[in-house]
């Protein structure tokens, strides 16, 4: 659940964020009235300032969209991954129920710990970029290993082994997609032309004059700016504030489909 302190921080930055570009485009536009002089009317300035402000204008939110659309994109597909991933670790953990013996407590146990990692301490350092936890690893390590040593005799078994073995790589390759939004990020090269574009854009209405409607249009152009790179911003990391996505598909696992172990006790993970 989404505490009420990560809601005032998320509405915090989203202001700081309004509040600051706001300032960049007000501060750009009387730097550049300081700097340059509006023109006579013969010297066509304000046809020019105006077509470069267009122009600009349409590169900047085309740069912006762009970046919008993919942050976007990704932040959704490492919802729907985690979700996959938790399906995959139900179909293991309920498979290795239908197919007994000594592998269901083995695989069942090492799947709780699992998921209990990943809520616990595997969340909090791909928020930090640290990557993926290798206890976790070493959880689906086990399990793993426990479905390659299946020595499948009847047509059932055999199926499930099979399945067994598909469904446990399946969560590996979605561990490793949770994980590429936090390694494959383009900041650096993105915020640099986003805030330049800004100052560019602001710089070329310094041949208006400073009037209240004048400031407030671009005060209103400089908050909205800040909204779209708040998002921005936001989307950029799945699983830090402000765009933080919780793992609830896994603690729903841990209340559901993994409760039974759960209510069995578990050997406790070293931290």
């Amino acid at each position: 659940m989404e505490t009420t302190t990560d809601i005032l921080t998320s509405i915090a930055g989203g202001l700081t964020f309004m509040l600051g570009t706001v300032g960049i485009v007000l501060s750009s536009y009387y730097f550049a009235r300081a700097l340059l002089q509006p023109g006579r009317e013969g010297d066509r300035t304000f046809e020019v300032a105006g077509n470069v402000a267009v122009r600009v204008a349409t590169l900047h939110s085309l740069i912006l969209g762009l970046v919008y659309a993919q942050e976007l994109d990704d932040y959704k597909g490492v919802r729907s991954t985690v979700i996959d991933e938790a399906v995959a670790i139900s179909d293991v953990y309920n498979d290795a129920r239908r197919y007994g013996g000594t592998i269901t407590l083995p695989v069942q146990t090492g799947l709780t710990r699992y998921v209990s990692i990943v809520i616990d301490e595997e969340w909090a350092l791909l928020a930090k970029g640290d990557g993926l936890s290798p206890k976790a690893w070493q959880e689906w390590e086990s399990v793993y290993e426990a479905v390659l040593d299946l020595a499948p005799v009847t047509d059932r078994e055999r199926y499930l082994s099979t399945r067994l073995k598909d469904r446990v790589t399946a969560i590996a390759r979605y561990r490793e997609l949770r994980e590429a939004p936090t390694v494959s990020r383009f900041s650096g090269l993105f915020w640099g032309p986003a805030i330049i574009g800004l100052v560019i854009v602001s710089a070329a209405f310094y041949v208006y004059r400073p009037t209240r409607t004048h400031l407030l249009l671009l005060s209103l152009f400089g908050a909205y700016s800040g909204v779209i790179l708040f998002f921005i911003f936001a989307f950029g990391n799945p699983y830090s504030n402000p765009g933080k996505l919780a793992p609830r598909p896994f603690e729903r696992l841990l209340q559901g489909d993994l409760s039974p172990v759960q209510a069995h006790g578990l050997p406790s993970v070293p931290r």
